[in-house]
């Protein structure tokens, strides 16, 4: 352990968070002492809640986010639930049968626990039970019992998956949703079945609220607040012991959602969680006046800016595809302008058609807890003719280790770095201690060049006395220029790299997919050789690409680099007294 940089790590953290991490702990440690103590105290908290009613109508209008969130996390890979086999981001397990389920197995993830929680939030249920098959109910209820008799409170580690607040949070929501569905779909009740399940849920709002994440904060202590809301949707009125939820649900929106709308933590894929957070809130609702429409509309417009003319979301950050809908299925895309940007969250998007850029000029997510961060800053991804053509590494894995690291790191993305020097510095799976930031650049005097355009600056090698600029023009149906600037010692070497997805074939420096051909030329430095490179759009599966590096001249005190991204003939790159204007006003900006 490196005290200066726990320091640098701890420094940031907000009072709250630094008493309930004492308190949070010194709980779960107790819990794990006096396992049956606790259960009972749980059990007594549980037994003053009335139970759910799965036919109640604000629980159906809960129902219906969560289940085209699980639907789109599992689909219809539900059949071989009840003999032993799921799908579990993306990893197939096959345990030989339902009561042999390890729930606390590794699952090839090492020291981080996600396949785990991903077994024991159950959301796979909701799909399953929506069905409407009498079956299915009583799998449910197998599993249940699978997990209650494998995960003792006086197991090391349970509070870190299994029960984990967050994970007991998602099955209550999982749970009540499934019933209300299979309510929905089945006239044949199964009371005694239903209510085994009932129990559990309650004694989960129960645990839940005895168990907040204030320590955390952010999209965990949001969903416990949402997975009480969702069970005050399944009951007459609002229990006394949930009455807090009116004040605490607007502070935790107010802390995730910015004012331009965006998600705090800077990921596109918990953006769209938090959203469908919302929509559950206003199903449910609790509270009734949290202004959620508004804050629904603005999260719908950051949206936009976030996303490519495929429909999905830009992989910042801790972000992959097939975790929640598809962005297109959240909000109208087509609504975005030209030029579309989020000042507070730190995005800028400028595109027309099937062409497109987005680009990140922000902080790496909230001082007090930046765990998703990667080092990304001033990065691109790029659509050409509607498919992505410039793309971000994505997520191999959260177990801390090699591989966790090289994906955040600055290397790794498509953004001007020092070579041998990070930006932000990263330590296990989600610690950040000393971070640069980043900032747009909205000088008017870089418009002229291109017909669209976005600038910004990094900060994260200050103390090596070098700071990053750059500039992305496009013109739209022809061609981008990406310029790139180091002002400072060149003591370490500088350069910037690009990630191109294999399904674009290469040739020499051109790429072509179906019709479209994109060339690449140096109009300032020297364009490397492409290299094999990988990459994983969804979590933990790797895909092949190709990565173009790109290497900056000197020019007087500072060192810059252009790349020309063109697929038009008619596209015409900049002269070199264009060009040279351009870095000089870049350079005072």
């Amino acid at each position: 352990m490196s005290l200066p940089r726990l320091w640098r790590t701890v420094r940031h953290l907000s009072a709250e968070q630094v008493l309930y991490r004492a308190i949070c702990r010194g709980r779960r440690v107790a819990m794990q002492i006096a396992p049956e103590t606790a259960r009972r105290m749980i059990e007594h908290a549980a037994a003053a809640l009335p139970l759910p009613d799965p036919a109640s109508p604000r629980l159906a209008a809960v129902a219906r986010p969560v289940l085209a969130l699980q639907t789109a996390v599992h689909g219809d890979r539900l059949d071989g639930i009840a003999a032993g086999r799921f799908e579990l981001l993306n990893r197939t397990f096959d345990f030989g049968g339902i009561d042999r389920i390890p729930w606390r197995g590794e699952f090839h993830e090492g020291n981080n626990p996600l396949r785990r929680m991903t077994l024991a939030y159950m959301g796979y249920a909701v799909p399953l039970l929506a069905r409407g098959r009498p079956s299915d109910l009583r799998t449910v209820r197998r599993l249940l019992r699978g997990l209650d008799g494998a995960n003792p409170w006086s197991e090391p580690g349970v509070f870190r998956d299994v029960w984990n607040p967050y994970a007991a949070s998602h099955r209550l929501i999982n749970l009540l949703a499934g019933l209300s569905l299979w309510r929905a779909a089945n006239d044949v009740l199964a009371p005694e079945v239903e209510a085994e399940i009932l129990g559990h849920v309650r004694f989960c709002a129960a645990f839940v609220r005895a168990n907040r994440e204030r320590e955390l904060q952010y999209n965990h202590l949001l969903k416990n607040y949402v997975a009480l809301a969702a069970y005050a949707s399944a009951l007459p009125t609002l229990p006394p012991s949930f009455a807090f939820l009116a004040r605490a649900i607007p502070r935790a929106l107010a802390r995730n959602v910015l004012a331009d709308g965006g998600h705090a933590e800077r990921c596109p894929m918990y953006h769209v969680l938090s959203m469908l957070d919302v929509d559950v809130l206003r199903a449910s609702g609790v509270p009734r006046d949290a202004g959620l429409s508004d804050i629904r509309q603005r999260m719908e417009d950051a949206l936009r800016v976030m996303s490519h003319p495929d429909g999905d979301i830009a992989l910042f950050n801790d972000s992959w595809l097939g975790e929640a809908p598809a962005a297109r299925d959240m909000t109208d895309l087509a609504a975005v302008p030209e030029t579309a940007r989020l000042p507070e969250t730190g995005y800028v998007r400028i595109g027309r058609g099937g062409d497109a850029v987005v680009f990140d000029c922000g902080p790496c997510g909230p001082d007090d807890n930046p765990g998703h961060a990667h080092a990304d800053f001033l990065s691109v991804e790029a659509s050409v003719g509607g498919a992505r053509f410039i793309v971000d590494p994505g997520v191999p894995t959260y177990t801390a280790g090699a591989a966790r690291d090289e994906s955040r790191s600055a290397a790794s993305h498509n953004g001007p770095y020092l070579v041998g020097a990070e930006p932000i510095e990263f330590w296990r799976s989600f610690r950040v201690g000393r971070r640069g930031r980043a900032a747009e650049i909205t000088d008017e005097a870089l418009s002229g060049m291109a017909p669209l355009w976005c600038a910004g600056r990094q900060d994260g090698y200050a103390r090596l006395g070098v700071e990053a600029s750059r500039f992305v023009g496009l013109w739209p149906g022809q061609a981008m220029l990406v310029c790139d600037l180091w002002r400072g010692p060149d003591t370490m070497p500088a350069a910037a790299g690009f990630l191109i997805p294999a399904a674009w074939k290469r040739d020499g420096l051109s790429f072509t997919q179906g019709p479209r051909r994109v060339r690449l030329t140096a109009l300032a430095g020297v364009l490397e050789e492409p290299c094999p490179a990988r990459y994983w759009p969804r979590f933990g599966v790797d895909e092949a690409a190709h990565r173009v590096g790109i290497r900056p001249e000197r020019a007087g005190t500072a060192r810059r680099a252009a790349l020309w991204v063109a697929w038009s003939d008619a596209a015409r790159p900049p002269d070199n007294a264009s060009l040279t204007a351009l870095f000089d006003k870049l350079e005072r900006c």
